[in-house]
């Protein structure tokens, strides 16, 4: 009875460890595309039902597509503005480098607006400020200041605008490792997944010995029957 009581209790225990895993695990995107596999599942989150990646020294991009034949890391900017992503991400700190052909490219901060055909990046300009990327070759006009030469895919068109374009990755599996160990920490759900594992362990413990009390207890009864046989016979 004593056994029985403890199946009980751990089973109790595990079914409840199984609810609350998956109340945090529920927080994780649960769509299929892109399917985030390690070592990105450890560095990823879910935010707005984003799956999301944070960079060191940048912050916050979200996850389109990963794939590992060509290994290729697909972002998107959650504020739409790609060209400021690549004026701030620092790859130098991270184990990925663009997917694409990258040249020197300046942005260069006017206080007019130039003509001609070159284009200013919307998301980074204002009615006093006119942002543009252009190839590093070209003389500054003295009306602006060159503010940063990066290296990036292409410089800022309109038809290059979208929130993903250029924004692909690729990496080698020794330094992306490194990456994801970054972030493992402690997290609730790997010690919610720990203590599930933990207790998983319990109850085979449990049932084994289950079986055990159970075994004995049909050789103590099969013993006290032979015993009793054994009486009745001798009367």
């Amino acid at each position: 009875m004593a056994a029985c009581k403890f199946f009980m209790f751990i089973f109790f225990i595990f079914t409840f460890i199984q609810l609350l895993d998956g109340k945090f695990t529920s927080s994780i995107c649960n769509h299929d595309k892109p399917h985030i596999r390690f070592p990105f599942k450890v560095n990823s989150f879910c935010k707005h039902n984003q799956t999301m990646i944070k960079f060191k020294g940048y912050g916050e991009l979200g996850v389109k597509s990963i794939s590992n034949d060509p290994k290729k890391l697909t972002l998107f900017d959650p504020k739409d503005c790609v060209f400021e992503v690549f004026l701030n991400l620092d790859l130098d700190i991270a184990p990925f480098r663009y997917y694409h052909v990258v040249k020197n490219y300046t942005y260069w901060n006017c206080s007019i607006g130039l003509s001609g055909s070159l284009e200013p990046v919307p998301c980074l300009s204002d009615h006093k400020h006119h942002v543009y990327v252009v190839e590093s070759s070209l003389d500054v006009p003295g009306f602006c200041e060159a503010v940063k030469t990066v290296l990036i895919p292409f410089s800022y068109s309109s038809y290059v605008s979208d929130d993903s374009f250029g924004l692909d990755l690729t990496w080698d599996s020794v330094g992306v490792m490194g990456f994801a160990e970054e972030r493992r920490g402690f997290s609730v759900e790997a010690i919610v997944r720990g203590i599930s594992m933990l207790i998983l362990v319990l109850v085979i413990l449990g049932l084994g010995c289950i079986m055990v009390y159970c075994w004995k207890k049909s050789r103590t009864n099969e013993h006290e029957w032979e015993k009793l046989i054994g009486d009745l016979e001798t009367l």
